[in-house]
């Protein structure tokens, strides 16, 4: 009889985990998020929490280990200089801090990926992996507009006018994911040309991810069928060819 504890940790290790992590990530993303954005809730109590979550979750999860200690240290460095950010108003520190979130959401999409397309069957939590890769690279290029909109004043027209720094990035996330999905509703539109750059370069991205990504997955569950049908039929043949019971 296996204890709380035991079946916790078992739930933990198993693929059913990625579908947990996939639910709250999309939680914070869409609904936690912006209620912080519009100071419904606390944002630097809420990315803590969602950090030490993370932390903790990653332990358990995510193979391989190397990219395991790089995304630990950024979600690390992320925490420390969004508080700084939070109490400290400096153009440079936000900049640093937005980097620090792209390069953390980055690898824990490559963990994400890792753990989702390992060879074996593929299963619905498996795929929920997969999206919960393609919901970072969202993340990431959010941060990198951030970025290039605190340093180029005016790159983004955010309702028929150029947007400063301030106003965009409480449209980032949003205007990152119109434009990996292709969307574009036209209500923020990219004027600069690094920020038109940019904006293409996550719209391809977004495309050839999802092809990709359906691809390989198809192949995977097809080589695990094939491997069981190989063995069926070494096993059908080892039974042929056993000698019968003496008589």
């Amino acid at each position: 009889m296996l204890t709380p504890l035991q079946r916790g940790y078992r739930f933990m290790r198993g693929d059913a985990s990625l579908t947990l992590a996939v639910v709250i990530l999309s939680a914070y993303i869409f609904v936690l998020g912006p209620l912080a954005e519009i100071r419904q809730i606390n944002r630097l109590g809420l990315d803590v929490v969602f950090a030490l979550f993370l932390a903790a979750g990653a332990r358990f999860v995510f193979e391989p280990r190397a990219i395991l200690r790089l995304f630990m240290i950024f979600l690390g460095l992320t925490v420390v200089l969004r508080a700084l950010d939070h109490f400290i108003d400096d153009q440079w520190l936000t900049a640093v801090s937005a980097a620090c979130s792209a390069i953390g959401a980055f690898f824990l999409g490559a963990l994400f990926l890792a753990r989702s397309l390992r060879d074996g069957r593929m299963n619905s939590h498996r795929i929920m992996g997969a999206v919960g890769a393609f919901l970072l690279i969202g993340i990431v290029f959010a941060q990198a507009f951030r970025v290039l909109a605190l340093f180029v004043p005016g790159a983004f027209s955010v309702g028929g006018a150029p947007s400063g720094s301030g106003d965009f990035a409480h449209s980032a996330v949003y205007f990152s994911f119109i434009t990996l999905t292709s969307l574009g509703y036209g209500d923020i539109v990219p004027l600069h040309p690094l920020a038109r750059s940019l904006a293409t370069l996550e719209a391809v991205t977004g495309q050839l991810f999802l092809a990709i990504l359906v691809a390989r997955l198809v192949a995977l569950e097809v080589e695990w069928r094939q491997e069981q049908r190989e063995r069926l039929h070494e096993a059908r043949a080892k039974t042929g060819s056993a000698p019968g019971p003496a008589g």
